[in-house]
């Protein structure tokens, strides 16, 4: 399984860490199943990849992380025929490479699992992030009838049979809100979402978080409304709260 997976890093200005979240990747992957999705960094970030000698895609400018995801999937999905699994990861050292063995485990024989999602503790998480995750997780988890307890965590393995429907179905995020949008369509397409405990380490972070609590949450809520205005989307949650009332 392990030949089939292709490592997704989308980065943005991120020269002080991503040479060591590759040369810590290099324990479980070739440099050419790692692939940097670079979203129009304007500091030695593009230098570094070319230097290392992963696979690359690029924006021109500074367009966001759900952009640039968008942008690597299809990249994917049209170049590269053998790959079955992508897993994706921050570049700024918050998720640990040590990790990876308990994404490839957990499908291990499992091709009905169409994604892993990782779970940090919410107890070690900066303040500002705890609360926006906490907030729209919960109130995913209430209407959703769902256990997905961190909606916001970009350290995930795709089956890339789901992720294709996915996003035929139109994924349009362009910011962090994308990784929810994603949960929200697999959730409607009935694709099997589980999840697993992931070490939190905010404490490493060498660079303050990029979230805007304010405007990044009012996204997150904003895409729920969108979603719930979708007739096929009320009526399954409508479905799924009879089922459980």
């Amino acid at each position: 399984m392990k030949q089939e997976t292709i490592v997704i890093i989308p980065a943005y200005n991120e020269e002080l860490s991503l040479s060591r979240v590759i040369h810590q990747l290099d324990k479980y992957f070739t440099r050419k199943q790692i692939l940097v999705a670079d979203d129009g960094s304007i500091d030695n970030t593009l230098l570094i990849a070319r230097r290392l000698g992963v696979e690359m895609v690029r924006s021109r400018s500074n367009q966001g992380k759900g952009f640039i995801l968008r942008k690597a999937f299809m990249a994917v999905i049209s170049q590269m025929p053998s790959v079955k699994w992508i897993l994706t990861l921050d570049a700024d050292g918050q998720h640990s490479p040590g990790d990876i063995p308990k994404f490839l485990s957990t499908v291990n024989g499992a091709s009905d699992i169409g994604i892993v999602n990782g779970k940090r503790k919410y107890l070690q998480m900066p303040i500002k992030n705890r609360v926006s995750n906490t907030l729209t997780s919960k109130w995913c988890n209430f209407w959703l009838k769902w256990n997905i307890d961190d909606l916001q965590c970009g350290f995930r393995l795709y089956n890339l049979k789901d992720l294709k429907e996915i996003m035929n179905y139109g994924l349009k995020g362009r910011k962090f809100d994308l990784e929810t949008e994603l949960l929200y369509i697999a959730w409607l397409k009935n694709i099997k979402l589980i999840q697993i405990p992931i070490t939190t380490m905010y404490a490493e972070q060498r660079r303050r978080s990029r979230i805007k609590p304010i405007l990044d949450t009012l996204r997150w809520v904003w895409l729920g409304v969108k979603f719930g205005f979708k007739l096929e989307f009320f009526h399954k949650i409508w479905l799924t709260r009879k089922k459980w009332d």
